[in-house]
């Protein structure tokens, strides 16, 4: 797994962090919106302070600026009522929209704004997949302005029909297993996306600043298993010893001694002794 400790936080949970990678950002984005989106800039709610990022991921909010001037905000909410959801997606479009200035009435000149809520605990009765709301005309069945677009994603509605990129969304979502993780990486880790996800998921894990209160939190954690425990330490000593041999080895080097010898000496091959010169 590449971790060395007794807990690992669930996924969901330093997802903020994670989602501060631009990288990452923009192709999550990409398989949400159905587009490759060029991001200029990301801005999390608790960008300062990532210990409160991971602890209110149960909903976050990350404003991002494509390059050509859509605002794009994120938002991932776990408990879910339908009145409150459809509010709140029109209130932050609103307020994208607001918050812009307009000079001498040039309303053409506001930017298009682009609203999308990942739900993990939707009933599937009342969402679809990957919902897309724009405003339409009624009469004509048109687009009345594309200056707001909603995207809702259900996480409990992606199924094996749905793109590969949705699967491996939900799944990463359902990490709360140490089952769930090492599934994950089998399945996903060759992936594009999989591959960053855990690329950023691990280097969360590895943010002190992140972990430090969070291990207190047993909700918020994985416990590792008593036989993965003990697989941590046998592969941290033997990361330590191979550490120690090539110390060893550099010093032997040295003092001029002769690449069997020191192969010898330290359990080194020969080929990775003269690496070592």
């Amino acid at each position: 797994m590449g971790f060395h400790m007794e807990y690992l936080p669930k996924a969901d949970v330093v997802f903020t962090v994670m989602f501060l990678n631009k990288e990452l950002c923009e192709k999550v984005l990409e398989v949400i919106i159905g587009e490759h989106i060029e991001l200029i800039d990301i801005v999390a709610e608790y960008k300062n302070d990532l210990y409160k990022a991971a602890l209110n991921s149960v909903y976050f909010d990350i404003q991002t600026r494509s390059v050509d001037n859509r605002i794009i905000t994120l938002d991932l909410q776990r408990v879910y009522s339908k009145d409150r959801i459809r509010k709140r997606t029109i209130y932050y479009a609103c307020r994208e929209i607001a918050s812009q200035k307009v000079e001498k009435g040039k309303y053409e000149n506001l930017n298009s704004v682009i609203v999308t809520f990942i739900l993990t605990e939707a009933p599937l009765k009342h969402t679809v997949t990957n919902r897309k709301i724009k405003l339409i005309e009624e009469a004509k069945q048109e687009v009345y302005s594309d200056l707001m677009t909603i995207h809702e994603v259900n996480i409990k509605h992606i199924s094996e029909q749905n793109s590969q990129e949705l699967q491996i969304i939900r799944h990463f979502f359902e990490i709360e297993t140490e089952e769930n993780y090492q599934k994950f990486v089998s399945s996903y880790g060759q992936t594009t996306l999989g591959a960053l996800l855990l690329q950023e998921y691990e280097a969360a894990v590895a943010d002190p600043s992140v972990l430090d209160h969070l291990s207190e939190e047993d909700k918020y954690m994985i416990r590792l298993t008593d036989e993965e425990r003990l697989q941590e330490r046998a592969e941290g000593r033997e990361k330590g010893r191979e550490e120690r041999n090539i110390e060893i080895a550099k010093n032997l080097l040295s003092e001029e001694m002769t690449i069997t010898f020191i192969s010898k000496m330290t359990g080194l091959s020969e080929e990775e002794v003269a690496l070592l010169i």
